[in-house]
């Protein structure tokens, strides 16, 4: 038998099938663009992603004809929900997290319930990207598609229930829609009576690897799966992604995702203090291994500021441009410091995006070194969180990496040296596939618990240990960076 580990990303979906022991057997992508209605409206159009996901698990299923897919879950971003009917039909778009719409009542619900009181019932600071100030919009804004709506669902259950899955959320991305008690596993009673909205229109909350049912068989025949295929609730983007590189709960480990996002997440085996928490501006949120949270922060500036400096530099017609860029990167350390603010940044600061800046370039320098800069600040700018932020981030000692950034062995080698930490790289580096096709597995109560499955699962294809001659070079061109950083 073999496991599906459905993803849902921000610019595109995946089927990957995996084996019990975590080889990769198939995987299939389709690309979707945001819908943009109107200037800063951004919407994504479930019935066209729904299509191009079935397109990927037909896909797949062909291709392991020889193993079939006997479970599967689903990993996706956080935030956005799907109304649906009771009957699954789609009755609207999905509002995206950076979509503007719903501040006005962030700051009414501020009127009744501080900052902390939110914090400590969900986890989270209140903020316009959160799915509940979307729902206000259009119970406010489109009533009629309100009225109608059986239930908002998070795209891994959007997915789970178009599947042949009964109607649920798992705690990952409920803990995304600023309406979930973390502490009590439940929609807020609370936060649901100040806002007003409907506690029916949510559907029931369920932990990541609860048995959800069985693909729909004439949808299984369609999509050339075999009877009774496991629907597995599965789990925010990052969690599963987390999950997937191995990292264990309560471990000094933390995950380390190179994608278009920088982002680090640590596990803990309990709820943190929150007021600690809340004081670091870090978010709580329920891991997809019951029992465990994760919190994380981000860059945005991570390949994306890649992509543009291969935009830049390379003509647009080279398909191995990122390769002959890399190519480039020398054991040369510069003077070029570049602040990686160029896009969002999470904790502790927040900053919108208009924030980067390049300092040190000379007409001396070539492509290599501006990009080896780049790398290092994205570095940079980890470590200067760490040093913010001390808490839950003191005691990592290992990093798993993933994403494609982590198939550069000299942007991990930068990572460790200005770090200071060792790094591990996976065989599989796409984690959030994995980690849905681990959750699958759990589904099926193949294993006793998700460290045996992650021991049978994730397997090691490179361990970086820091450059210690660089250290000192480093530790001054830090102190550099953080003058610059704070002007």
């Amino acid at each position: 038998m073999s496991l599906l580990g459905i993803d849902i990303g921000t610019t595109g979906c995946k089927s990957v099938a995996f084996s019990l022991t975590g080889d990769q057997l198939a995987r299939s992508y389709r690309d979707y663009e945001i819908v943009e209605s109107k200037e800063g409206y951004a919407e994504f159009d479930p019935a066209e992603i729904w299509k191009k996901v079935k397109e990927t698990i037909r896909d797949v299923a062909k291709q392991t004809s020889d193993d079939p897919v006997q479970a599967l879950s689903v990993s996706s971003l956080g935030e956005a929900m799907v109304p649906v009917s009771e009957d699954g039909r789609i009755l609207g778009n999905s509002i995206l997290g950076s979509d503007p719409r719903g501040d006005e009542f962030i700051n009414k619900l501020l009127e009744s319930c501080s900052s902390h009181e939110i914090f400590r019932i969900t986890g989270n600071l209140p903020g316009t990207f959160f799915s509940m100030s979307k729902i206000l919009w259009i119970k406010k804004y489109r009533p009629e598609l309100y009225l109608y709506t059986s239930y908002f669902l998070a795209w891994s259950d959007f997915i789970c229930f178009m599947l042949g899955g009964i109607p649920s959320t798992n705690y990952s991305l409920a803990c995304r829609s600023l309406l979930f008690d973390i502490n009590n596993c439940t929609w807020s009673e609370e936060l649901l009576n100040i806002t007003g909205l409907d506690k029916t229109k949510f559907a029931p909350p369920l932990p990541s690897g609860t048995l959800l049912g069985y693909v729909n068989e004439k949808l299984a025949k369609h999509l050339h799966l075999g009877k009774n295929v496991s629907i597995v609730s599965g789990g925010h983007d990052q969690c599963c992604a987390v999950l997937g590189s191995g990292v264990k709960s309560g471990s000094k480990a933390a995950m380390y995702a190179m994608g278009t996002y920088i982002c680090v997440a640590p596990v803990f085996s309990q709820i943190p203090d929150v007021d600690s928490m809340f004081a670091n501006k870090l978010h709580i949120e329920h891991h997809v291994v019951p029992g465990s949270f994760i919190t994380f922060i981000y860059t945005q500036s991570g390949g994306a500021l890649v992509k543009w400096l291969r935009q830049m530099f390379m003509p647009a017609d080279k398909k191995d441009a990122y390769d002959l860029l890399f190519d480039e990167i020398t054991e040369n350390l510069s003077d070029i410091i570049i602040i990686p603010k160029f896009g969002a940044t999470g904790p502790p600061d927040f900053f919108s995006g208009n924030h980067g800046c390049i300092s040190g370039l000379s007409l001396n320098h070539s492509r290599g070194d501006i990009l080896r800069a780049a790398l290092e600040g994205m570095s940079f700018y980890v470590r200067d969180c760490f040093e913010k932020l001390k808490g839950p981030f003191n005691d990592i000692d290992l990093f798993f990496a993933n994403g494609g950034g982590s198939v550069s062995g000299k942007w991990l080698q930068i990572t460790a040296d200005i770090l200071g930490k060792t790094i591990i790289r996976n065989k599989i580096t796409e984690a959030s596939s994995l980690g849905a096709a681990i959750i699958a597995r759990k589904g099926c109560k193949l294993f006793a618990t998700f460290d045996d499955s992650i021991d049978s699962m994730v397997k090691k294809d490179m361990i970086i240990y820091p450059d210690l001659s660089k250290k000192e070079f480093y530790d001054k061109k830090f102190e550099q960076y953080k003058i610059i950083s704070e002007r």
